[in-house]
């Protein structure tokens, strides 16, 4: 008995003593289960670091007028995630804080198990024995951060990206719970990150703000895509602008309003009904600055015809419609709807008439032009097959700047001016000639028609095209 004892004890494993790689696989067999219980608590670990950066971006990324809606159909999900859209510190701090520690439990378990592990198998290779614990460590090290990064980070927060709203109204509800039961140190985070906040003396945003350079872009992406037609991208764009405009931008200039003398006689009506393209005519007493009223033609022939030679147009004029200069042009349809009178009549501040709007100006500002028959169309900007454009000078000023792709705010003249011309007049300082040509925003904008004082027609050129240009017509 004490003889077999003694060879039990012979072939126990000694202290100091190593296996030969031979026995390497049946020493690792014992092994397995708990590097696989490891490998499973590691993923899991990163599993809910996934999920963490996953809600992160959702939240961040997902339109609160989207979660409002569901809400509404009674989506219990959607009104916890508004609920924590409402307290973005409360709501990253205890991701942050879910974060950080799923982080630091990671890379302890997986440095105390799975590197200590790995470390034990290695030392079975005489040759691996002195570098052991470094190879093991700077295995396990890079292995957890790329599935760190591809399962912890990357995927999720592609997912995200790709259903925000969805994946928010799943994951509040626990990241509430989670909140509640982090309070202490979520609460603690807050107080800290609010104080820092007011010492840099940084105003809070709201993120679900949307700036009109935000809808262009999202208008200019459902065109790209066919969502719009091309008809309906250009209402939406033209709805975006009209409302930079004022009266003055779209009125009619003093110049070509046709009005009608008090004391115009029923032959020179007729004669000016069949030769005018407007179908309103202000009545005055010797100059548009002396108006009495507006008269529409249907009211001149239904009553004029009638009267015979004893007609006076002041007769059936009607109360004219005075507005200021600055007056928004969003406004003034305001104005057409409330009065039911459809034309009013531009002044300045000191009285004079600068010129006439009807609804149908207003109208084909924000769908197009859709002039009568015989009326002049709206003042427009051609492109030219050299990259060039052909500019109206009536063309507003707004319109004008959009066309060239300038911004308002490089434009110092915005508040004087109104048009394409009247931006010409001001960079010149006078009435030019034609060829004349002012640079300005990188543009060269040469005046090639005038009207008497007026300039009719602009061409605008990129200042560096035209060098290039006049560079290859200098050559040899």
């Amino acid at each position: 008995m004490g003889n077999s004892e003694e060879v039990w004890a012979a072939c126990r494993p000694q202290p100091g003593m190593v296996s030969l790689p031979g026995n390497a696989p049946r020493a690792g067999q014992g092994r397995i289960m708990p590097m696989l219980v490891a490998l499973l608590i590691l993923a899991f670990l990163l599993g809910i670091n996934g999920i963490l950066a996953m809600s992160e971006l959702a939240m961040m990324t997902s339109r609160q007028s989207r979660l409002a809606h569901a809400a509404a159909k009674g989506s219990r999900g959607a009104e916890a995630a508004l609920a924590l859209a409402r307290e973005p510190t409360r709501f990253l701090s205890t991701v942050q804080v879910g974060i950080t520690l799923v982080g630091i439990l990671a890379g302890a378990y997986g440095e105390k198990t799975i590197s200590t592990k790995l470390e034990h198998w290695l030392e079975h290779w005489p040759a691996l024995q002195p570098y052991a614990d470094v190879f093991s460590l700077a295995i396990v090290v890079i292995g957890i951060t790329y599935f760190s990064l591809v399962f912890g980070e990357l995927v999720p927060k592609r997912l995200a990206l790709a259903f925000p709203e969805r994946i928010a109204s799943l994951i509040s509800r626990p990241l509430t719970l989670l909140s509640v039961l982090a309070a202490w140190p979520v609460r603690l985070l807050t107080i800290s990150t609010e104080s820092i906040i007011r010492i840099l003396r940084v105003q809070s945003q709201r993120g679900d703000d949307v700036s009109e350079e935000d809808v262009r872009s999202l208008v200019a992406r459902a065109a790209t895509t066919g969502v719009f037609s091309r008809q309906e991208h250009a209402i939406f764009t033209r709805l975006l602008s009209v409302g930079d405009y004022t009266v003055r931008e779209l009125m009619v200039p003093r110049r070509d309003i046709v009005w009608i003398e008090e004391h115009t006689t029923p032959e020179e009506l007729r004669v000016l009904i069949g030769t005018s393209p407007y179908s309103h005519f202000p009545v005055c007493r010797g100059s548009l600055d002396r108006m009495i009223g507006v008269v529409h033609i249907k009211d001149l022939i239904a009553y004029g015809l009638l009267a015979g030679a004893n007609f006076k147009a002041a007769a059936v004029a009607h109360k004219p419609l005075f507005v200021p200069e600055t007056l928004p042009a969003l406004r003034l349809l305001e104005q057409f709807k409330s009065t039911k009178v459809h034309v009013a009549f531009v002044v300045n501040e000191h009285g004079g008439t600068l010129g006439m709007l009807t609804l149908n100006d207003v109208v084909g500002a924000l769908v197009g032009d859709i002039g009568r028959r015989g009326e002049e169309p709206r003042p427009r900007a051609v492109p030219r097959a050299d990259g060039s454009w052909l500019v109206d000078g009536r063309l507003p000023l707004p319109e004008t700047l959009a066309t060239l792709s300038i911004s308002p705010e490089a434009c110092p003249f915005v508040p004087d001016v109104s048009t394409a011309a009247g931006l010409v007049l001001a960079i010149l300082g006078h009435i030019p000639r034609e060829g004349e040509f002012a640079v300005f925003a990188g543009w060269i904008l040469e005046v090639v028609d005038m009207d008497g004082t007026r300039i009719d027609h602009i061409l605008a050129r990129r200042e560096s095209v035209a060098t290039d240009a006049r560079s290859t017509q200098a050559r040899p």
